[in-house]
């Protein structure tokens, strides 16, 4: 396949990684059930976002960093692509660090803020989800495609100059507007 041809599918796999990496970052991570004496039970819940809110803002940048690629020159893409690696990596770190400790954290607070809570040994077993393992899985693959960018962006097409605003153009040698005059004084066609 050539490096064109990666432009596309990039582009959609770094927007499709992103938004993953978010909705598994939103997704609850721990639960427990809060047992209080004399009332009835009740479950607490944390997600990602809630043990480390850092890793949701870093899934954002690799969404806006796919669209980004998208209007930028092939320079700015490499440092989009470069952005998107090191946010990835970043995330990567992150993740785990919101293991059981920062979950049991998070979810110790999220259940003092509950009507339900009449103290720490109310507290029941604590059930992890494995949406964490696909956070991971979502950042690792936008590290790559973020490296693929930064490899690739020359290659790839930009968008046309005719959309760019007048005064961003330049003009060609010979054609500002007093030689454009000057060339249908002497009878020349200037548009040829």
């Amino acid at each position: 396949m050539t490096p064109r041809r990666l432009y596309a599918p990039v582009v959609l796999a770094t927007l499709a990684a992103g938004g993953l990496a978010f909705v598994a970052v939103g997704r609850t991570w721990a639960q427990a059930e809060l047992r209080p004496q004399g009332l009835a039970s009740a479950d607490v819940a944390v997600s990602g976002s809630d043990a480390q809110p850092l890793v949701s803002a870093l899934a954002v940048v690799v969404v806006a960093a796919a669209l980004a690629i998208l209007a930028a020159g092939p320079r700015m893409r490499r440092v989009v692509g470069g952005l998107t690696t090191v946010v990835s990596v970043a995330a990567i770190v992150l993740v785990p660090r919101s293991g059981t400790a920062a979950l049991d954290d998070a979810l110790r607070a999220a259940a003092e803020k509950s009507p339900a809570y009449t103290g720490p040994a109310s507290l029941g077993e604590i059930s992890y989800a494995p949406w964490y393992l696909l956070a991971i899985a979502a950042f690792v693959v936008a590290a790559v495609l973020g490296a693929a960018t930064v490899r690739f962006a020359g290659a790839w097409p930009t968008m046309s100059s005719r959309y760019d605003a007048p005064s961003a153009r330049r003009p060609a040698p010979g054609t500002s507007d007093t030689d454009m005059w000057k060339a249908m004084d002497r009878g020349d066609d200037p548009t040829a």
